[in-house]
């Protein structure tokens, strides 16, 4: 019985501790991490959630797959796919995939979408809750492939992002990089 109760104060300490420590700062301003692979930022314009989940596990592909989920403060915004790159650990600004790209990289891509379909994280982080596809990719040849993303505060916009990395995807710091009209939003990540 005094092994019980050891146990018990032990694990009573130690959650009182826990909440009595300073939360731990967010990693930059605007974002946080509710999760290992997932990264949130919050900024005056956009909303921006980035999971990493697919590369975090499985590194050195040529490939980087980022399930994101976007949406707009206020107003309407229109992103056109050339505004969208990442920056590398090594500095280098690689631009999202264009549809050709995807297409010739498919068959190298086929097992790594299988698998990060299977390992997919539920972005549902901002309201209203209302999903619309980004449309930026078509697999299969079936769909369309719209030129921009659309985002506005009534919809949430779901979506792949897929950059060819000619050097591998290489474990260290990454940024999405996103233009919007007058500013750009940088959302770092960890691979």
């Amino acid at each position: 019985m005094s092994i019980n109760f050891m146990r018990g104060t032990g694990l009573v300490a130690v959650s009182l501790a826990a909440l009595a420590a300073p939360a731990a700062a967010a990693p930059w301003p605007g974002a946080t991490e509710p999760g290992a692979t997932t990264v949130i930022y919050r900024g005056p314009k956009i909303q921006v959630a980035v999971n990493d989940r697919y590369d975090r596990y499985h590194p050195g592909g040529k490939w980087l797959l980022l399930d994101t989920e976007m949406a707009t403060v206020g107003g309407t915004i229109s992103i056109p796919r050339s505004a969208v790159a990442v920056r590398t650990p090594a500095g280098e600004v690689v631009p999202l995939a264009s549809q050709r790209q995807f297409e010739a990289g498919y068959p190298q891509l086929t097992s790594a979408i299988i698998l990060a379909d299977f390992h997919r994280a539920k972005l549902d982080y901002f309201l209203p809750e209302r999903p619309r596809a980004m449309d930026l990719f078509r697999l299969h040849g079936v769909g369309w492939v719209l030129p921009s993303i659309v985002l506005d505060p009534f919809h949430n916009s779901y979506g792949r992002l897929y950059f060819h990395l000619p050097n591998g995807v290489q474990r260290g710091r990454y940024e999405l990089l996103i233009g919007l009209p007058k500013s750009e939003v940088a959302v770092p990540f960890y691979v």
